[in-house]
């Protein structure tokens, strides 16, 4: 019998599900739409549908994890299931990610104005570039995953050194061991986070001085460079507040993936870890005229 809690953690996490499903589906839909109508798609589109689609695999995997903790706990628990988890976690948070810092790059080399040699020579190139980044995570995924496996390893002989009562400094030293691993696998994402805010900062200062100059010479408060500015800054820093947030669940989730009688610690997780990938999501959609003027449509809110 489900305890009142177990049912609230239910509805909400099925709510959060339809609604990441919802956003994410959308945009992959209407870009792919868009990609067979015209034989073609841009770079932006082209990572947003796949932004889109490795969140709803995340969606998925938050879900599966929540209905499997309340019904089979025993199970969740399992070093099989745990495995399957990690992996599955691993994979769907890497794409989005960095996918996720792939548009920020893009953003701010295609909107920020600068005159320094090194910044026009990487925007003349920016696919490259975007591609140079899409390979580096690449690189950092095969590394985090012999990661995740050394840790699988670590932690199944931790499990079996635990039945032997004399090997207590064995297992200590095991369990220090995992846990140096166990944070290790963390700290890829202070790369794409540090990219992020320095793409950020970037558009910021590009704003700054675009307004100041812009204010100088014409009259109008805003031409179509400023407003493109303001929309990719907002983006940009609603992306890092979620992204710092997203950061802080990750380090709290996996701090307490293995240990037990923690289900409160994971459920309110994986309550929490859905916010950025449909959020950010949402923003994406509002931020855009084509895709906000669709999503209106679809909700009848607006006539074709």
């Amino acid at each position: 019998m489900l305890s009142s809690f177990q049912i609230f953690f239910l509805c909400v996490a099925l709510s959060q599900f339809i609604l990441g499903i919802w956003g994410n589906a959308f945009l992959g839909l209407i870009n792919c739409i868009h990609w067979i109508k015209r034989s073609k798609i841009s770079l932006t589109d082209f990572i947003i549908m796949n932004l889109a689609f490795s969140r709803i695999m995340q969606q998925c995997t938050i879900i599966f994890d929540a209905i499997t903790l309340v019904f089979y706990p025993d199970f969740y628990f399992g070093m099989t299931f745990s495995e399957i988890r990690e992996t599955s976690w691993t994979l769907s948070n890497y794409l989005n990610i960095s996918l996720s810092t792939c548009l920020s790059v893009f953003y701010c080399l295609k909107i920020a104005v600068f005159s320094h040699p090194v910044f026009l020579w990487l925007k003349r190139r920016i696919s490259q570039v975007v591609a140079c980044v899409l390979l580096g995570s690449v690189v950092f995924f095969f590394f985090n995953t012999m990661l995740v496996i050394q840790k699988f390893n670590i932690y199944s002989g931790l499990l079996k050194m635990r039945l032997i009562a004399n090997y207590t400094e064995n297992v200590r030293r095991k369990e220090r061991e995992f846990y140096v691993f166990h944070r290790l696998s963390l700290l890829w994402t202070l790369i794409p986070f540090n990219i992020s805010l320095f793409s950020c900062l970037l558009l910021i200062l590009s704003l700054r001085r675009h307004t100041k100059m812009m204010g100088q010479h014409v009259t109008a408060p805003r031409d179509v460079s400023t407003k493109a500015h303001v929309k990719a800054t907002i983006v940009m820093l609603c992306f890092l507040s979620l992204f710092i947030f997203h950061l802080v669940i990750l380090f709290i989730g996996t701090t307490s993936s293995f240990l037990k009688d923690t289900n409160l610690i994971i459920m309110i997780v994986l309550l929490a870890a859905p916010v950025f990938p449909t959020v950010h999501s949402f923003i994406l959609i509002q931020q855009n005229k084509n895709l906000k003027q669709a999503f209106l449509r679809m909700l009848c809110l607006k006539k074709g």
